[in-house]
């Protein structure tokens, strides 16, 4: 039996390698190889670009020496690939263009699209049958966007393209160079149409602002999110994230961010009282608290304050909870969590 199962094994694997194979016979002759075309500006690296909440971090000269010789030898291996030979092949006749003309080529064939861009992604229900019409709520719209990099220009620049132009097949290359290559598809583009390299950006920074619900400012939806290169320095990475914190903490602000660090026990409170009112009354949640804080395990070796004042006890619960949600205060902004200011979660008199 075994013997048999290790035939059927082998057959198998036979017939991977030949559709493999088949595979690699068909991509040879739709991508035929060539020579690299090089690049426009030999020694001449391509910034990471920025946009609004995402940018490369300062690193040190030991980190930028690594970088700059990682780009490098990335470009390199990108000159071999077969997809970007046979779009330079069909759409750069004459070679690679320079970076200043990078906007100017872009715009021409930008005029050759058609008029409406849009594009539907469409969710077929279960059960549905070829004669029978789609809901509408099973289709959403969506536009592709080009993004490449043009001098005079410190953000990514885009377009709106169409699937099945020209535009739309170097959309579809950088893309997949980007996540090949770790680079960003506004430099993979413009890898393509120039032979710039690259610069791989060691530590890249987003710092995700709060969200926007129903006209309220959710405050506590901010991230800042490092992504970060094996090959980067610990303290480079410490850096940048303090920095961006900074940052970050200054804009949200208005520039008068107070830091407030809060010890476990304003942090257990604000835990404690967050979601029973309005069901109690402050008085009845002071208690509850008081009983609570002899029996509880959480928060092991930690001192609990007990409360004998329903006035003391509301106004420290309601500063922990707003601590919590609004870290380092919330000087300048107008948008204030529902639940603190109406109310229907705090209200401002003890009942």
């Amino acid at each position: 039996m075994d013997d048999l199962l290790s035939c059927e094994g082998d057959d198998l694997d036979e017939e991977v390698k030949a559709v493999a194979g088949l595979f690699k016979d068909m991509r040879e002759l739709l991508y035929p190889a060539s020579d690299p075309a090089g690049s426009t500006e030999p020694g001449r690296s391509l910034p990471s670009p920025s946009s609004p909440q995402t940018h490369s971090a300062a690193v040190g000269q030991r980190s930028m020496a690594y970088a700059l010789a990682l780009s490098e030898n990335i470009a390199a291996e990108a000159d071999r690939d077969r997809q970007t030979a046979a779009f330079r092949a069909a759409h750069l006749p004459d070679g690679l263009i320079r970076l200043d003309r990078v906007e100017e080529w872009i715009g021409q064939r930008a005029q050759e699209q058609p008029g409406d861009l849009r594009q539907a992604r469409v969710r077929i229900p279960a059960g549905w049958q070829p004669d029978e019409p789609l809901p509408s709520t099973s289709a959403s719209i969506f536009v592709d966007r080009l993004e490449y990099v043009a001098p005079g220009h410190d953000r990514v620049r885009w377009i709106v393209v169409a699937p099945g132009g020209v535009l739309g097949w170097l959309r579809r290359l950088s893309v997949g160079l980007a996540t090949a290559h770790g680079w960003e598809p506004a430099q993979a583009t413009t890898w393509v149409l120039t032979g710039l390299t690259p610069l791989v950006g060691l530590i890249r920074v987003t710092e995700e602002r709060e969200n926007i619900r129903d006209s309220q400012w959710m405050a506590w939806s901010e991230r800042i999110t490092l992504d970060v290169h094996p090959a980067a320095m610990p303290d480079e990475v410490a850096d940048a994230y303090r920095a961006a914190r900074k940052r970050f903490d200054a804009r949200r602000t208005n520039g008068e961010y107070r830091a407030r660090s809060q010890a476990i026990p304003q942090l257990a409170l604000a835990r404690f009282v967050a979601r029973r009112r309005p069901r109690c009354t402050w008085d009845e949640i002071r208690v509850l608290w008081n009983d609570w804080i002899t029996v509880q395990a959480d928060y092991p070796g930690v001192a609990l304050k007990r409360y004998d004042s329903a006035k003391r006890f509301h106004n420290e619960a309601v500063a922990a909870c707003k601590r919590v949600l609004y870290r380092g205060g919330y000087v300048g902004r107008q948008g204030v969590a529902q639940a603190v200011v109406d109310g229907e979660f705090f209200d401002q008199q003890t009942r």
